[in-house]
């Protein structure tokens, strides 16, 4: 298992990354049921960065720039991210980390190549990348994928972590042996909002 990762960022990294995300309306309020089927107040929504390419940009080089100061860069070889919010966000940040991408689907089709997973993962240590998580169970599915195709599971990256109960985020993370590791939480998003 990997050390835990831990992206330390000062109050005005953190702040820079709240007024960029806060500019293109990604902190939602309202009544608003979540994939765990939870109830909440509050909607993260990543899927609507690359609708803005400038903030988009920002947003990816500075995440780049802290996963590289917190060296969590050497401990992977390629990053998978699920559809649908995931695979931008994911795609953008192996590029510019200049780290392998694949493209993993949640269920596998009847035509074509019929792969869950494009590429060849076999003893690679794979970052898996997602926009948000509440409480780790639609991540459950993917890593088992990553696994059933021999990569090995070398972490968790979220760009907002909102799990409120932490003993889902300990369960996830024994259940894998892997570390999670966040850009922000939604403290952060709520106290700047």
């Amino acid at each position: 298992m990997l050390v835990r990762q831990l992206i330390n960022l000062t109050n005005s990294e953190i702040q820079e990354l709240v007024k960029i995300l806060q500019k293109v309306n990604v902190v939602q309020f309202g009544s608003f049921t979540l994939k765990d089927g939870s109830i909440s107040p509050v909607y993260i929504d990543l899927r609507i960065l690359p609708n803005f390419p400038n903030e988009f940009k920002a947003i990816i080089k500075l995440t780049s720039k802290y996963i590289k100061r917190s060296r969590l860069d050497e401990e992977f070889d390629g990053i998978i991210a699920p559809p649908l919010a995931g695979i931008p966000l994911g795609a953008a940040l192996a590029l510019e980390l200049e780290k392998e991408f694949y493209l993993a689907r949640i269920q596998q089709k009847d035509h074509g190549t019929k792969k869950l997973i494009e590429g060849n993962i076999r003893n690679k240590r794979i970052l898996l990348v997602d926009d948000v998580i509440t409480s780790g169970i639609s991540k459950v599915p993917i890593l088992k994928t990553i696994l059933d195709h021999e990569g090995i599971l070398a972490g968790l990256f979220v760009f907002v972590n909102r799990i409120n109960n932490p003993q889902d985020q300990t369960n996830l993370e024994e259940r894998f042996d892997l570390s999670l590791t966040n850009l922000l939480c939604l403290e952060n998003l709520l106290k700047l909002a």
